[in-house]
């Protein structure tokens, strides 16, 4: 039993149906409150040479059923969404301090310092064969090594993993930029994803969720970290 043909069968002047007594809401009770309105005005309406037909109404009542449980349903997991997304914004004020790893461009420092940075890190959609590294100076030098069969997932090298330099081993006491491809032997080359170190400096909170504050290092949603050191 469709819904318009309540409004159907047999109405007369001395029992008419009165359209202004369904509301016009949206929710699942609303909508409920307006069928069993207009069932009450087709049953003292219908024709009694052909009545209603009981399973049409026992459907069209479980349908509304169905809609009310849907919404109902719906309402809990957003209550669970905004428990999860506040915990998630708790949990990230006690990354205050910590490293994290994020996209961007990569640089070393090939000197004995004891601080010196010869770390770098990178992630990988997929295993790779071989992972070309070049290392590039403020002068455009660049120096190029390998490292043989990379697994997918986020990676961390030294620079003392690398060896065999082309065309010559990079001189010592040089910052140098990280840049980095991926191949296989069957020809296809993995997506390769150069990362950095930022520190964070505070966490906001919004609706949105938590923004890190890595001071120069900008700003990254917990979805842009790749690691947390």
């Amino acid at each position: 039993m469709a819904i318009s043909s309540i409004m159907g069968s047999n109405n007369n002047n001395n029992n008419s149906y009165n359209a202004t007594a369904a509301t016009e809401g949206t929710s699942s009770a609303d909508l409920m409150n307006n069928f069993m309105t207009l069932l009450v005005a087709q049953m003292q309406n219908q024709d009694p040479t052909n009545p209603m037909d009981n399973n049409q109404m026992t459907s069209q009542l479980a349908q509304f059923n169905t809609a009310a449980g849907v919404e109902k349903l719906n309402d809990t997991l957003n209550s669970v969404g905004t428990l999860v997304s506040s915990m998630q914004q708790m949990n990230a004020s006690a990354w205050v301090g910590r490293t994290v790893l994020i996209e961007g461009k990569s640089v070393i420092n090939n000197s004995d310092q004891a601080d010196a940075n010869k770390n770098f890190s990178f992630a990988l959609d997929s295993d790779a064969d071989n992972v070309e590294v070049t290392l590039t100076d403020k002068e455009g030098n660049a120096y190029r090594a390998e490292l043989p069969n990379v697994k997918a997932g986020v990676q961390s090298y030294s620079l003392d993993d690398l060896s065999n330099f082309e065309p010559a081993s990079p001189p010592e006491g040089t910052c140098y930029d990280v840049s980095l491809s991926a191949t296989n032997s069957s020809g296809d080359a993995p997506n390769i994803m150069t990362l950095k170190k930022a520190k964070v400096n505070s966490v906001a909170f919004s609706s949105g969720g938590s923004l890190l504050e890595l001071g120069i290092d900008g700003t990254a949603t917990l979805g842009q970290v790749y690691e947390i050191e």
